[in-house]
């Protein structure tokens, strides 16, 4: 089974998988443009699942959510954000886990270690397993000592940006921690992502790809 990924800037990736559309952190139309994408996501693209990581207004949009949510779709979120997206979200804690007939989740703890911007508690990552493969979308974050555990994991986001997050060499090894299969980087802001890939060259067992706002790949079974 094949897993495609777009990136559509930031933190917002859409991850697909056997028809199965699931967006992470969506953006605002505003934010889209500023980065450059150019694309919206039509009616016939809605989210049959939104996870959102945490309050902060450049993680989630509500016009965005409205825009990709259908009769269907599963909104997921913390509580502050939740309280202000509307009544039919699920909140959730970190260490907390969801499973529906297509996927499940796992929220794991995403925070500073050394700074204020994100205290514990407040927000979350999302280790989510579907179509058989394990995807780990970190949220703002720095290196914690959680990623030391998450197992098995096909796919890692994580943030490089290093004023608010984790920096591109805190990433590396957190990547090295983890050992995904694919690890591409998002929260970028002044870091070129393709640092990272430099930085993890002698770990083969590990894929790495920059990508750019718009871009799709793929991730097919072994």
């Amino acid at each position: 089974m094949t897993l495609e990924i777009k990136w559509l800037g930031h933190s917002w990736f859409r991850i697909t998988v056997d028809g199965v559309n699931l967006d992470f952190d969506p953006l605002s139309k505003k934010y889209v443009k500023k980065l450059g994408v150019g694309e919206e996501l039509g009616p016939s693209q809605k989210s049959d699942f939104i996870l959102v990581s945490h309050s902060h207004g450049d993680h989630w949009d509500l016009e965005t959510i409205r825009s990709l949510s259908g009769p269907q779709t599963v909104i997921v979120a913390p509580r502050k954000p939740a309280n202000r997206i509307g009544e039919d979200v699920r909140v959730i804690e970190a260490g907390h886990k969801l499973t529906f007939d297509k996927l499940s989740l796992l929220a794991i703890p995403a925070y500073n270690l050394r700074k204020i911007y994100h205290r514990r508690g407040k927000g979350v990552g999302y280790l989510v397993t579907i179509g058989g493969k394990v995807i780990y979308h970190a949220g703002d974050t720095d290196f914690i000592p959680e990623m030391n555990t998450l197992g098995k994991v096909d796919v890692a986001l994580l943030p490089i940006g290093g004023r608010f997050t984790m920096d591109v060499n805190d990433a590396a090894n957190a990547a090295k921690a983890i050992s995904p299969r694919l690890v591409i980087p998002m929260h970028n802001r002044d870091t070129d992502p393709k640092e990272l890939a430099r930085l993890l060259q002698g770990f083969q067992n590990i894929r790495v790809e920059p990508m750019v706002p718009g871009q799709v790949i793929e991730l097919k079974d072994n």
